[in-house]
């Protein structure tokens, strides 16, 4: 029997996404419950070891009385609470889970298309984005009106028929003042929020539609505004991203006035936008068949990319932004007051937890609390390909990046390029399981004397896609990467079910596709017919795989491995 861990009454199948003080996980009811019948949610849990104990209760309410605001909401494109549970052993909201792709999902498709581009087409980007200033002017007339303040790449959800869904609607505000936020998760809040009280009903209008211009901006740069205004910050205060020069001019135009750093600059409401961002479609239902078609298509090229890849045994060519590093967590405290301090406990809680370690990781954690210089190089660090899928034996690991010299790399690196055999690995978020030449070495943020030479790294997490590459260590070595989220497989009327002898270690693929999940797990959505399921094994450097056949009816089809 497989161990199942359950929370308030749900099963819970995987985790969604590791979030700062909460966590979202995909769940159901117990086979044996009443009310069971095979349907799937999301768990959003409150951790209380991550919140300061003093404040707890305070966010706990606020957190609780913005699940039951937005479960009084009934409206088509918004994410549907079902429960919410104010226990302080189990402070959780339950909402419906909807199936498709998030933003972040869809941007990653794009950019295996093998088209030239670094984001999602414009039309396409214009077209969801006139449907979520739609949901949002749908939010904001609402009697008692109802503003989202905290749209993210994770919380748009695309479906396979072109409808756009909002999730947790004013619940990632509701903590935000009281609770520590790293860096990268201010890149779609307005700068106006950071360290403010609740905002007044105009307030909140135009911090949503700044959000919406950061989502806008994201799709079809490939990054978000903040990030691309690093590039343009000659160290002064960062104002706003450049213009696009593969984008319309009218979409540029939105561009600029939504992410105004002025409130006051910026679109009087959401209803405005629907018709600037359409390109003319004039319907809810037009919009969604055009979007349901830009889907299919990018689906489709991102799909003939990855065969292309596996017959020539070459990755497809895909440009990647670099992760928000020190240097754009620098520029958005510039851009931001208050985030810096902000920023500055969270990396001195770091190098505390870590100083047991020994005396080089607290050098190396004192290293990394201190920002860059501007205008300085971006630290030596290992990339790989965000898109690392790979048939049922994992291509070869690609050869390892040339090392910046000591003249190039930052004097806050230069110590920890001198300490040979030291690997210093960094995730956003924290917490991937780091293997190193197939031996689990810790769990990020880790610093690790693993020895000189090469060694074969590889980060897991759940809801997130594996990292692997070879890092030479012979001077010191740092990873610095932003886990790609992946969502769960939710298509079809079948369901998978993956038993491994070990637990919450190799990552689960189904047609050669990520799932973000770890075996095992009980229940997988699937389509009818046949599939190849495998994990991948980080120890073996290669894929083990089985065929399966899911059939209709609720018994799961069983894909079972030995390791």
């Amino acid at each position: 029997m497989l161990p199942s861990l359950q929370i308030g009454g749900y099963v819970v199948e995987g985790l969604l996404g590791p979030g700062g003080v909460t966590e979202t996980y995909l769940a159901r009811l117990p086979e044996d419950s009443p009310k069971a019948s095979g349907q799937l949610f999301a768990l959003k849990r409150l951790r209380q070891d991550r919140i300061p104990e003093p404040a707890f209760a305070e966010v706990a309410q606020r957190f609780v009385a913005a699940g039951r605001r937005l479960a009084d909401f009934h409206r088509p494109g918004f994410g549907r609470v079902l429960d919410v549970f104010a226990d302080p052993s189990a402070t959780f909201i339950v909402t419906e889970y909807v199936a498709g792709h998030d933003l972040a999902r869809l941007l990653d498709m794009s950019r295996a298309e093998g088209q030239g581009r670094t984001g999602a087409e414009p039309g396409l980007a214009g077209l969801i984005g006139a449907e979520i200033a739609r949901l949002l002017q749908i939010g904001h007339a609402a009697k008692p009106s109802l503003a989202h303040l905290g749209l993210s790449p994770q919380n748009v959800i695309v479906t396979d028929e072109g409808e756009v869904v909002l999730l947790d609607a004013g619940i990632a505000s509701a903590s935000r003042s009281l609770t520590e936020q790293s860096a990268e998760r201010w890149w779609f809040v307005a700068p106006e929020l950071v360290g403010a009280a609740f905002p007044g009903e105009r307030q909140a209008v135009a911090a949503d539609l700044y959000s919406l211009g950061a989502l806008l901006y994201f799709l079809v740069a490939g990054q978000s505004p903040g990030q691309a205004a690093v590039a343009g910050s000659a160290g002064g205060p960062v104002v706003a991203p450049p213009d696009l020069p593969a984008v319309p001019p009218k979409l540029n135009a939105a561009l600029r006035s939504l992410l105004s750093p002025r409130p006051e600059d910026r679109p009087e409401s959401a209803a405005a936008l629907v018709d600037r961002l359409s390109g003319g479609v004039d319907s809810v239902r037009k919009r969604q068949r055009r979007i349901a078609e830009g889907l299919r298509k990018a689906e489709k090229e991102a799909r003939e990319a990855a065969a292309r890849a596996r017959e020539t045994g070459v990755s497809p060519s895909i440009k990647v932004q670099p992760p928000a590093d020190s240097m754009a967590e620098d520029a958005l405290a510039r851009a931001i007051p208050g985030l810096g301090r902000r920023r500055d406990r969270w990396r001195v809680w770091v190098s505390v937890a870590f100083a047991g370690m020994g005396v080089v990781a607290a050098i190396v954690s004192l290293a990394l609390s201190v920002g860059p210089p501007r205008g300085a190089a971006n630290p030596a660090r290992v990339e790989a390909p965000t898109g690392d899928r790979g048939p049922a034996t994992a291509p070869a690991d690609r050869e390892p990046s040339a090392a910046e010299s000591d003249q190039e790399a930052p004097s806050r690196e230069r110590l920890l390029l001198h300490l040979a055999g030291h690997l210093v690995a960094e995730t956003v978020p924290p917490g991937a399981t780091v293997w190193v030449d197939g031996v689990v070495k810790g769990t990020t943020f880790a610093d690790i004397v693993v020895g000189a030479g090469s060694h074969r790294v590889v980060l897991t997490l759940p809801g997130h896609r594996r990292f692997r590459d070879i890092v030479d260590t012979g001077r010191g070595a740092i990873i610095r990467r932003n886990l790609v989220p992946v969502p769960p497989p939710a298509r079809g009327s079948g369901f998978v079910r993956v038993e491994c002898q070990t637990v919450g270690k190799f990552p689960i693929l189904i047609d050669d596709e990520e799932t973000g999940l770890l075996c095992p797990s009980l229940r997988i959505p699937a389509a009818l017919g046949k599939h190849l399921i495998g994990i991948y094994l980080p120890g073996a450097r290669r894929v083990v795989s089985v065929e399966i056949t899911v059939e209709a009816g609720a018994r799961a089809a069983m894909a079972k491995f030995s390791e």
